[in-house]
């Protein structure tokens, strides 16, 4: 727990991001991070915090992800690229992004790594102390390697027995292609509980278009409706990051890295491809009755892969908000703060869908949020605490 004073941005609705989630009717757009190492102290997350909300301001997002990393020991023969370090645990990190920030989070949890009585105990202190209402339930590894912690499926039952709490499970297009069975892995997962799906990160697009068309098609032979897919992306620019990538299982087409690493800038290379194959899974898989969402992975600490983390989630919200919707525009929304009376300021679009006429930047206000509005309806609220001068 971080007991500390903060000053609080004006928060969401705790629910905000379950609902956003198993809503079928509108897409949704992520923003993931991981939590500092092991051993930073509370002052030290408290800032790292601070920073990657400061950064997201501009994002109009849903929420966060918080991923929860482990070592994968026997994942795989391979070495590991980078060396591993214990984190902090994702759900108090998450507490922290969500006070700072305002945003709900998606926190990840492997739920093998500790016994049944501590995963017990986690979930007290992820809905009790630091007020999750979801999860993203992910098990083990590797099926060669005995765990301490609960299966899948038990992790789930005790999940859904806690009132308000959604959870959603991973998806893996690279295994359906060599196992051929995902799809029917993610309708089990579906009968245990699971709300939504959130893929690896997505650089092989024909693997991802299969496991859309077959799990829609296995969805409608059994009569269910398909969960939402939040498609992963993440920016690459460095060859250490790429080989990292594909240490995780990921595959990445030859020519895909090719064309990365041939480019004079990399990273905006890799944001341009990222795009292009958002763009054909929306084309190709507009019959396949499946929603999709975004998330972009921020997970780098070098500065142009965050850079680009940032103008990629921009890139594809546009990419999907022009296939999704007829008309929308990202505005600037002015909000009280606390004990103030609500500004009169319009709304300032800064981004927009053709034809839709941005009205410029106006001063007057210090608190803003930026939302997405779908047909005159603000559907993606991102409500951050921005300060802003006049002009």
């Amino acid at each position: 727990p971080f007991p500390f004073p903060l000053p609080l941005a004006p928060m969401a609705s705790p629910s905000a991001v379950v609902d956003a989630l198993k809503d079928p009717a509108r897409p949704v757009f992520l923003f993931g991070s991981t939590p500092p190492r092991e051993g930073t102290t509370q002052e030290q997350a408290l800032e790292i915090a601070r920073k990657f909300c400061s950064r997201s301001w501009t994002l109009a997002c849903d929420g966060f992800v918080v991923y929860d990393i482990q070592d994968e020991a026997g994942r795989t023969q391979e070495p590991r690229p980078f060396s591993f370090r214990k984190t902090l645990d994702p759900s108090a990190y998450a507490s922290l992004l969500r006070q700072v920030g305002g945003k709900e989070c998606v926190v990840y949890k492997s739920v093998v790594e500790h016994d049944v009585g501590s995963f017990e105990e986690w979930l007290d202190r992820a809905t009790r102390s630091h007020g999750h209402r979801a999860l993203n339930l992910v098990g083990a590894a590797t099926s060669r390697k005995s765990h301490a912690g609960p299966s899948l499926p038990e992790a789930a039952s005790r999940v859904g027995q806690r009132s308000g709490l959604g959870f959603g499970c991973v998806a893996i297009a690279e295994r359906h292609m060599t196992k051929k069975n995902e799809h029917q892995n993610m309708v089990r997962k579906m009968d245990l509980g699971a709300e939504w799906f959130i893929s690896q990160a997505v650089f092989d697009v024909e693997a991802t278009i299969k496991l859309l068309y077959d799990y829609g098609d296995l969805c409608r032979a059994k009569g269910l409706a398909p969960k939402k897919i939040i498609l992963t992306f993440a920016p690459c620019g460095r060859k250490k990051t790429m080989s990292f990538i594909k240490w995780l299982g990921i595959k990445v087409p030859e020519s895909v890295e090719e064309e990365i690493f041939a480019a004079e800038k990399p990273t905006e290379a890799c944001v341009g491809i990222l795009c292009d194959l958002l763009t054909r899974i929306l084309r190709q898989t507009a019959s396949a009755g499946v929603p999709i969402g975004i998330n972009v992975e921020s997970v780098s600490i070098v500065r142009e892969e965050i850079d680009g983390a940032h103008q990629l989630f921009q890139n594809l919200q546009r990419i999907v908000l022009d296939h999704e919707v007829h008309s929308w525009a990202i505005r600037w929304i002015p909000v009280p703060k606390k004990n103030e009376a609500e500004s009169e300021g319009d709304s300032n679009a800064i981004l927009a869908s053709p034809g839709v006429k941005s009205p410029g930047v106006r001063g007057g206000t210090t608190m803003f949020a930026a939302g997405v509005l779908m047909g005159g309806v603000l559907a993606t609220g991102a409500i951050v605490a921005l300060s802003k001068t006049k002009r």
